[in-house]
This record gives structure tokens, C-alpha cells and sequence, in this order.
């Protein structure tokens, strides 16, 4: 009986949270993600990055709990702290550790179904608290918040959902604070928001700003309690804020190294789109995948809030000022969402890469508020205002009907259901308090109705999206999980080194199977790390490294010890291990192991974590914007070079013939053009290596595959495709007197062949240089992601202990029990000078101002524990 009378009592709360799961929890069975199929939830970022960060954080949680702080999986190093604060602090993690392996992905649908369910509930519970719904209009409002079209198109962007689950928190405890309560609930519920997602967090707090100003006119009773309430808010903030301060600090600095350098400060006074387009995002089902990196707010909310909302300015219910200070703020959000100054400051002044409008869930939010306010104030519409809401219906489904062509995420068949919802909506209400039937059925009728139509939406909007089989993600990642554990258990050693790959999933796989690596793909990535491996020929870009362009320099400075190649006479591998590169110069390296799929490699060339080397890599290297010139400098000022060595020789091919193509008659150019636009046209190069070594070709950025395409012995080249610097590919090695026939096939009618020069890899150089370096090494005796202790002798005067670590603010150096200041050379790494003779050399990682966040968290805890102590004793 006391379960029954539990249920009865918070069924609109249970209602809440348990539809919208239920909801989502059927369409993903329908689509067979996993365990109810062979799909998965993983799409776009979700599949390509996401997924990554939440192996990362099992293995930190479970493993590794040092890597909160730094890894060395996040390219060649990298602070953690901001990484943590934007994707990984959701207490809904924590299911992931139930979830490992292949069943992490079922992980992931766990957490966004609870997220769904919890955005409700939170929901329900804010309007419950207030009373600003019962019963059956709880439900209503709160399936219609946690289905809206934000949440559905950003379901994939997992770590923003939170940001709808605590956004009604925190505005109930503004509520609680116009009502004459303490600040302690806001405080609290807004350090959360901010700790957990700092990002969405901002965009919270810009909303309460506007929210602030709304409930002053809302809740008016004098300027004294007016005063009062405020003076709470403000305290509230700030030590919501400081009890986020930990977090914040760091991640703050962290920005100021990575995604801050990105900011813009001049902007358009423009509007970005025609606003009435907006208007189309209300309609059923109005999102596709062309929506993701560029369209329209994803706003839709469903008829009843619709109509709800607008009714809520019609409502003379409702005092002048609430509405008049309403009207105001919904102006503001409605030039938010098309207006460019206003939609850079809701994103921090950066134009968002992909998913526009990232803030539309707090006008989401307004819309349903407003809507539970009118439908509670108003119970009974009068003709003028089914009128009002009649015309307004027809105008809306006439412009989208009359500019269908201009939106190619709609359907005629959409609309027709957004007609049939919104008129069906409209008799509703108009009938409510007009027919023979209770409050209880019509309740039943505005939930059922509520269901149907967010369900329609949801479906028909995710029905546009493809995602990534499950069978793809798990045997490849069990693949490479298998093999690196079987190369850590052949390196015994306490050295550190580097593992990098032929193969790549997504850009992150190291952080899934737990090793160093140089590639990585995040927003807060330091910007100066994909600088300086852009300058070494690799793929790189705001926020991501590909490091499929190695060379033997490379491999060898950067301690890549171990290569895993598929084998290309596997029929499987290239299905289960998707092909990155070619990498010929592994005939170079050392075959140590095999399985059905891949080799293993280890690289004899490479180089230790630290090492001593001339005090010449101190200086700055000016002629850095050309790969193959920066390497062997870097090598040259490595060895302090008297004589510069070059590691690569320029040289000619053989023979070109060109089909279909023409050189540009300007003089000293590289420009071709086809000469009928129709047909295919080639330029084919060839030459016969003299030696062994390797041989390397450049292409500049411009050469990407939607200008040409190449092919080596008529078999395609793998090139990664996004470069914005110029690479080094790896031609050919160990096929003296081989002929190597290059051919490049121009998708463009005109294409320059920038940087395209062809270079003997010098590998005899090599050799003498690594054998030098690697003598004198910093042998650890601590390796850990924070602390590294090690050994070293310093053979000569004028040398340094080079190391590949990233120079940060927040390694702190200590050689020999004593703390000194380290060198940055290259525009990134650590060198450390030494006096000849041996040293001890610690270096320790903490991040720069987490100790003043934690002070000002601690004292920010301690006041509201204060507060809260005084209110207690009070109230006794």
C-alpha cells in the first residue's frame, strides 16, 4: 500500500522522468543500437572524440587517477584540467564505469537516456515547487522541455546535456530567493552547473541575467524586498562561483593557451540569416545533418508550449509588468539567435565550429516557462484570443509552405503534421473548461497529446542522422586494446616511449587504449602544440594533430619506439583497422611481433623522453614554414653542428608526361590546367630510387582531395585529408632499382602543385646523429603522467638535457634537489641547461592556479557552511 500511495502521490514527477526514457529507450531499440543491435549511438563528434574521452575516463578513474592533471595520451603531453572541465565532469560518468569495453557504447545510451529522463524530472520538479502546474499539467510541460529540439539535435554533444538537467535547479533557486529564502540552494545548484560543464555554464549565467531581471517585475513587492533579493543573488553568484573556483582558475588559464587565442573581437552589426526562417524550425522534425555544421536554432518546443507561450502576453491574468519586462527579454533572445554580435557574445566570442546556436536550450527553456505560466494564469480562452492564435497559426504554416524549397531539412509531410498538431493544440485549449470533462481527463489529453507530438519529432529528426555500426567500434578497438597491451608487456623498462600507428579510428585512440601517442583531436587543445608538429609536416589544425606524415626524423625525436601496422595482406584489416597512411620507411624499423592483422615495429632511431644535446637548440630557428628545412635544423642545432647537414636532398624525377593537361605558360610556375574540363586529366611522374633510403615527397595545403587525388604503382594513395600546413609523404624505401611511378589525377580544372618537390631522405646522417644522442639518456627512475625523476650525464660544456615534454607553466624543475627555470625551444618543448657531470633531473606537474581555486573554493564552502549553521541555530 505505501508503494502504491508513493506512486500516486509523485506520478506526475515519475511521469516526468520516466516518458522521456522510455520515449528515446524505444526509438534506439527500433534503430537496433547496441545491445539491441549492430548500431550504435556514435555519430559525428560523439563517435569521433567523445566516445575516446570516456574510455580515458574509466582508465583515469579506475587506473590512472594522475591523469586529471596531465597525460601524455593527449599528443605528445598536455594539461587535463580543461579537457576534464569540458567534456568529462558530468556525475552521470560515473555509469561508464559499469560499462567497459564493448559495452561502453551501450554506456553512453545509458547516460543520455537518464539525461533525457533527468531533464524532465528537474523540470517537473521547478514547476511543482513553484506551483506554477499540478497534476496532470506537471508532465505536460516537463516531457515537452526534455523532447526539445535542442536536446534532441545535441544528443550527441553529451557532455552539453547536463546543461538542461541543472538549468531548472537553478532557477528554482532564484525562485526560492524571491520568495524570501536563503541563497544556499542557488549557490550551490549554480557551482555544480559550472563545475560540471563550464562551457553551457556561461551560457546559464547570461541567462539569469536576463531571468533576474524578468522575476524582479515578476515577484514585485516593494524595493526593500526587491534589495534584499538581489543582494542574495549577488552573494549567491559569487559563491557559486567560488566554490567552482578550483576548476574554473585552471581551466580558465588552460583557454588562455588553447581556444582563447581564437577570440574575436571585431564583429558585424548583421543579421546572420532572414529571421522569419526561424520560424521553420517549428515544425516537426526540422533538422537533418546539413543542420549540424551550419542552420537554423534548433527551438521546436511543440504546439501546446507554442500557443501556451503566446497566449502568455495575451493573458491580462498576468500583471503589465511581468509581460511588458517579458516581451523585453524575448526580444533579446530572439535577436540572440540571428543577430552576430549578440550570438558571439553567447558563445564567448568565438563563432561556434559546427552546432550553431549551442545556447538555444535556455530560450527553449523560456518558451516552456512562459507557456506553464499563460496555461496555468489563463484557464479559459476567450474568442478574441483563439482568434489571435488561429490567424497566427495560419500565417506561420503559410510562410513555411510558401518557402518549403528554402529549407531542405522539411518535407511537405512535415508540415502537414505541424498543421494538424497546432490546430489540434488550438481546439484543446479552446474546448478546456467548455466540455462536460473533468481537469483529470483533459490532463490526460494535453500529456497524451504532449507524447505524440515530441515522440514525432524526435524520431523524424534522428531518423536523418547515420551513426557508426557497433561492430566497428568494438573489434576495432579490442584490436588495438589487444596489441598495445602486448607491446607494454614486451617493454619492461621504467623508459618512457611513444607508439604511433598505419591505422586510425578516430584522432584520440590513444586516449581509448591507454598509451603515448602524437595525435589528439579536443576544443581545448594548447594551440601551440599544433603549431610546432604543423611546421614538422603534419596534418594539424585549431584543436587537432593527425600524426600520419612521419618521417625517420620524426619518429626518432619524438620517441615513436613502437609502430603498428596493418597488414595490408589481410583481406579483414583494412575493414576492422581503417588504412591512415602509407608508410614505406618501416622497412627501416625492427619487425617484433604479429598477430591475424597487424605488425609491431620498434624503431631503433628513436630517441630518449631526455637527453643531452648542444646548448645550440636554444636558439630561435627562423626559416621554420618549410618541414624538410626545419627538421634537419632542428637535427643540426640537436648536434651543434659546426657544418650544416641536410637531411633531405632535393631531387629530380626521371620523366613526367602530362594527359590532358597543360602547364600554365607563366614563367616559373606550377600551375596545370586540364585542357578539356571534362575529361580526366593526369600528370604522371617517374623515377627509379639509386639507394635504400627513403624517399619523401612535399605537397603543400592547397593539394587536398578535392583538388587531386594520388596514386603510387597505380595503388592510392592514403594521405590524411585536413592539412593546413605543408606535409612530408612517404614515397618510397628500400626499392633501389625499383621504378616508382607517381600519378596525380586533377579534380579541379586548375590546380597548383604547391610545395611539390620530391627529397632523398639522408639516412646515414640519421643514423650518426641518433647514435650520438641516444648515449648520453635521462634515465627515469619515476615515470608517472605528473612526476618524472630521472638520471643523466652531461658528457661536455655547453649542452642541455633536451626533452619532448611541452613546455607549460605548470612543470616545475627541480635538478639536483634544487629548483630551477627550464628553456622553451622549438615554440614548445622543454630544454634544460646543466653543468657538465651527472644530475638528477625531477620535473612535476601542477596545473597553474588550481592552488588559489582550491583556496577560494574552500573559503567559499566555508561561508555557506556558516550561513547555513546560523539559519539552523535560527530556526531553533
Amino acid at each position: 500500500m505505501q508503494i502504491i500511495r508513493f506512486f500516486k502521490k509523485h506520478a506526475p514527477l515519475l511521469l516526468s522522468f520516466f516518458a522521456p526514457i522510455i520515449i528515446m529507450g524505444s526509438y534506439f531499440a527500433i534503430r537496433h543500437m547496441f545491445p539491441f543491435g549492430n548500431s550504435s549511438l556514435l555519430t559525428v563528434d560523439l563517435g569521433q572524440q567523445y566516445i575516446d574521452f570516456y574510455a580515458f575516463f574509466r582508465d583515469t578513474i579506475l587506473h590512472h587517477p594522475d591523469q586529471i592533471l596531465y597525460s601524455f595520451s593527449k599528443a605528445i603531453g598536455g594539461d587535463m584540467l580543461g579537457v576534464w572541465a569540458y567534456y568529462l565532469m558530468s556525475p552521470f560518468n560515473l555509469l561508464l564505469l559499469l560499462t567497459p569495453g564493448k559495452w561502453l557504447t551501450f554506456g553512453v545510451m545509458l547516460m543520455t537516456l537518464l539525461k533525457y529522463g533527468s531533464s524532465g524530472l528537474t523540470f517537473a520538479i521547478l514547476l511543482k515547487k513553484t506551483k506554477v502546474q499540478t497534476k496532470w499539467g506537471i508532465p505536460t510541460f516537463a516531457i515537452s522541455y526534455a523532447l526539445m529540439g535542442w536536446l534532441v539535435a545535441n544528443q550527441l554533444n553529451v557532455m552539453w546535456l547536463d546543461a538542461a538537467v541543472f538549468l531548472p535547479l537553478v532557477v528554482l533557486g532564484i525562485e526560492k530567493i524571491f520568495s524570501g529564502k536563503s541563497y544556499l540552494f542557488y549557490s550551490f545548484l549554480l557551482g555544480c552547473t559550472l563545475v560540471i560543464n563550464y562551457y553551457m555554464g556561461y551560457m546559464i549565467c547570461l541567462f539569469l541575467i536576463t531571468y533576474m531581471f524578468w522575476a524582479s517585475f515578476r515577484h514585485w513587492s516593494g524595493w526593500q524586498k526587491l534589495l534584499t533579493a538581489w543582494r542574495k543573488l549577488i552573494v549567491g553568484s559569487l559563491l557559486g562561483a567560488g566554490l567552482a573556483a578550483a576548476l574554473l582558475l585552471p581551466t580558465f588559464y588552460a583557454l588562455t593557451q588553447s581556444k582563447a587565442k581564437y577570440t574575436l573581437t571585431h564583429f558585424k552589426w548583421q543579421f546572420e540569416y532572414s529571421p522569419l526562417k526561424m520560424l521553420s524550425k517549428f515544425v516537426v522534425g526540422a533538422f537533418n545533418f546539413d543542420q549540424m555544421p551550419t542552420g537554423y536554432p534548433n527551438i521546436f518546443v511543440g504546439s501546446l508550449v507554442l500557443l501556451g507561450f503566446v497566449l502568455y502576453f495575451l493573458s491580462h491574468q498576468i500583471s503589465w509588468r511581468e509581460r511588458l519586462s517579458a516581451l523585453v527579454v524575448s526580444c533579446f533572445f530572439f535577436f540572440s539567435l540571428c543577430l552576430q554580435p549578440l550570438d558571439l557574445v553567447w558563445h564567448a566570442m568565438q563563432f561556434p565550429i559546427w552546432y550553431p546556436y549551442r545556447f538555444s536550450f535556455v530560450i527553449c527553456f523560456w518558451l516552456v516557462w512562459l507557456a506553464a505560466i499563460a496555461l496555468k494564469a489563463n484557464r479559459k480562452l476567450t474568442s478574441w484570443q483563439i482568434g489571435v492564435l488561429a490567424l497566427l497559426l495560419i500565417g506561420f504554416d503559410g510562410y513555411v509552405y510558401f518557402h518549403l524549397d528554402r529549407f531542405n531539412f522539411l518535407k511537405p509531410s512535415q508540415l502537414l503534421l505541424t498543421v494538424l498538431f497546432g490546430f489540434l493544440a488550438l481546439i484543446f485549449l479552446a474546448l478546456r473548461q467548455r466540455v462536460r470533462l473533468t481537469n483529470r481527463y483533459f490532463g490526460l489529453i494535453f500529456v497524451s497529446f504532449t507524447i505524440i507530438e515530441m515522440s514525432t519529432n524526435a524520431y523524424l529528426s534522428l531518423n536523418q542522422i547515420s551513426y557508426v555500426s557497433q561492430s566497428d567500434y568494438a573489434n576495432y578497438t579490442a584490436e588495438l586494446v589487444k596489441v598495445v597491451k602486448r607491446v607494454k608487456s614486451q617493454n619492461k623498462t621504467n623508459d618512457f616511449y611513444r607508439l604511433e600507428k598505419t591505422f586510425m579510428r578516430t584522432k584520440n585512440d590513444s586516449m581509448e587504449a591507454n598509451y603515448n601517442s602524437a595525435s589528439h583531436f579536443s576544443s581545448t587543445f594548447e594551440a601551440k602544440i599544433p603549431n610546432f608538429m604543423g611546421r614538422l609536416g603534419q596534418p594539424a589544425g585549431d584543436g587537432f594533430i593527425t600524426y600520419s606524415n612521419g618521417t625517420l626524423f620524426t619518429d626518432a625525436f619524438l620517441g615513436m619506439k613502437y609502430y603498428l601496422d596493418a597488414k595490408p595482406e589481410s583481406k579483414s584489416s583494412a575493414t576492422v583497422l581503417p588504412p591512415l597512411t602509407d608508410k614505406p620507411d618501416l622497412a627501416f624499423y625492427r619487425e617484433i611481433g604479429q598477430d591475424r592483422l597487424t605488425k609491431t615495429y620498434q624503431n631503433n632511431y628513436a630517441l630518449p623522453f631526455g637527453f643531452a644535446a648542444s646548448n645550440k637548440i636554444l636558439e630561435p630557428i627562423k626559416n621554420n614554414h618549410y618541414p624538410t628545412l626545419y627538421q634537419s635544423t632542428i637535427l643540426n642545432h640537436l648536434m651543434g653542428s659546426t657544418q650544416y647537414t641536410s637531411l633531405f636532398m632535393a631531387q629530380q624525377f626521371a620523366t613526367v608526361t602530362y594527359h590532358n593537361v597543360r602547364q600554365d605558360k607563366a614563367p616559373l610556375t606550377e600551375t596545370y590546367k586540364k585542357i578539356d574540363k571534362k575529361k580526366n586529366g593526369t600528370i604522371t611522374y617517374r623515377f627509379t630510387p639509386t639507394t635504400s633510403d627513403p624517399y619523401y615527397l612535399t605537397i603543400g595545403s592547397n593539394l587536398n582531395s578535392k583538388a587531386v587525388s594520388f596514386t603510387v604503382n597505380n595503388h592510392p594513395l592514403q594521405q590524411y585529408d585536413t592539412f593546413r600546413d605543408t606535409v612530408i609523404v612517404d614515397l618510397a624505401a628500400a626499392e633501389q632499382n625499383q621504378p616508382v611511378t607517381l600519378t596525380i589525377t586533377l579534380k579541379q580544372p586548375e590546380v597548383w602543385l604547391q610545395n611539390f618537390q620530391l627529397y632523398h631522405f639522408n639516412t646515414a646522417a640519421l643514423n650518426q646523429a641518433t647514435q650520438t644522442l641516444q648515449a648520453h639518456p635521462w634515465r627515469l627512475t619515476r615515470n608517472s603522467n605528473t612526476h618524472l625523476t630521472g638520471k643523466i650525464t652531461i658528457p661536455h660544456r655547453k649542452q642541455v638535457m633536451m626533452t619532448t615534454i611541452p613546455a607549460a607553466k605548470g612543470w616545475h624543475l627541480r635538478v639536483d634537489g634544487h629548483p630551477k627555470k627550464f628553456k622553451q625551444v622549438l615554440g614548445s618543448l622543454i630544454a634544460i641547461p646543466l653543468s657538465k657531470g651527472s644530475h638528477t633531473v625531477s620535473l612535476a606537474y601542477w596545473p597553474p592556479y588550481l592552488t588559489l581555486g582550491l583556496i577560494i573554493s574552500s573559503l567559499s564552502a566555508l561561508i555557506d557552511l556558516l550561513v547555513l549553521l546560523s539559519l539552523k541555530i535560527r530556526h531553533h
